[in-house]
């Protein structure tokens, strides 16, 4: 699957089918969050969007990040991700790689999100309590 960065110009087009997406991420969390929440920092180039893609017309999956500066090193904290199907196929873990790039290219020391357990054995990420990181 590829990763897609969507330009804030053209968030607006999409987001009717990508809100969804977004919230159904948001379902388990203890956040009162929305996806709504994010539109605006989405707009102004705050928060980043990609959508995932198996044949580069239909979306199959999103995910919704921010780089977050910490006293010593700047992570990329990933609010939200999902797929359509609700299932993480192969194919969506290499959507991670092009995440990873960003990440590297806007100077990230690693990636940090909130994941279930099983997620984070998958990616073969660090699990510290519910928050799992990857080192860039």
């Amino acid at each position: 699957m590829k990763a897609i960065l969507v330009p804030p110009k053209e968030v607006v087009t999409i987001w009717p089918e990508i809100e969804p997406l977004i919230n159904k991420s948001f379902t388990n969390s203890t956040e009162d969050i929305e996806a709504y929440d994010f539109l605006v920092p989405i707009l102004q180039g705050v928060a980043f969007l990609w959508v995932g893609s198996k044949n580069e017309q239909d979306i199959d999956a999103v995910l919704l990040a921010e780089p977050r500066r910490h006293p010593r090193q700047t992570s990329l904290f990933i609010h939200a991700w999902s797929t359509k199907s609700g299932h993480e196929g192969d194919d969506f873990y290499t959507f991670f790689e092009d995440i990873a790039n960003f990440g590297r290219i806007n100077n990230c020391d690693f990636i940090e999100a909130k994941a279930r357990k099983g997620l984070a054995k998958k990616l073969n990420w660090t699990n510290k309590h519910s928050l799992i990181t990857k080192k860039l």
